[in-house]
């Protein structure tokens, strides 16, 4: 997703992409539909301000019960490009959300950023809420399905110490 920056005017320019499935799929991620990726870019005097909504859906597994469950993602985030000759020759970054490039930089490619937002948007609990102890998702009760023990096992090692207190 390579965005031509030299040639924009110093207003909003809106650009659609449209990221295959199968580019963004790993082991842990199945995207059911393309990803789209819309980014509206802002230039003005001396920034590019891109301003990103990615949209789509994917499975993922619950961490409960282990039944394939439908997640949609719907998430924005922001780069803003900063023309500096002195900090883009460096590398030097302030943040993530913050790039120093050169003043005759023709073009962005926001791929990464995309890739990496996609991942570090998605929930690490894959669970769906849960209500009084009753799964939203599968409507089961939350500690039968992963079988809480009530009582407190203790272990050999410390049956011991604990008879001589």
């Amino acid at each position: 997703m390579k965005i031509n920056i030299h040639n924009l005017r110093e207003n909003e320019t809106d650009f659609k992409f449209t990221v295959s499935r199968d580019e963004v799929n790993t082991d842990f991620l199945k995207f059911t539909s393309d990803v789209k990726v819309i980014a509206v870019v802002l230039k003005t005097g001396s920034q590019v301000d891109i301003r990103i909504n990615i949209s789509g859906d994917y499975e993922y597994e619950c961490d409960r019960c282990l039944e394939i469950r439908n997640g949609k993602l719907d998430k924005n985030f922001e780069i803003v490009y900063k023309f500096d000759l002195r900090n883009s020759e460096s590398g030097y970054d302030t943040d993530d959300d913050i790039k120093f490039i050169a003043p005759n930089t023709q073009v962005v490619n926001i791929d990464q950023d995309v890739r990496d937002f996609i991942f570090i948007s998605l929930p690490m609990k894959n669970a769906p809420e849960e209500k009084d102890g009753i799964c939203t998702g599968c409507h089961k009760n939350v500690e039968e399905v992963i079988q809480i023990k009530k009582e407190n096992e203790i272990n050999p090692v410390w049956e011991k110490l604990i008879k001589n207190k």
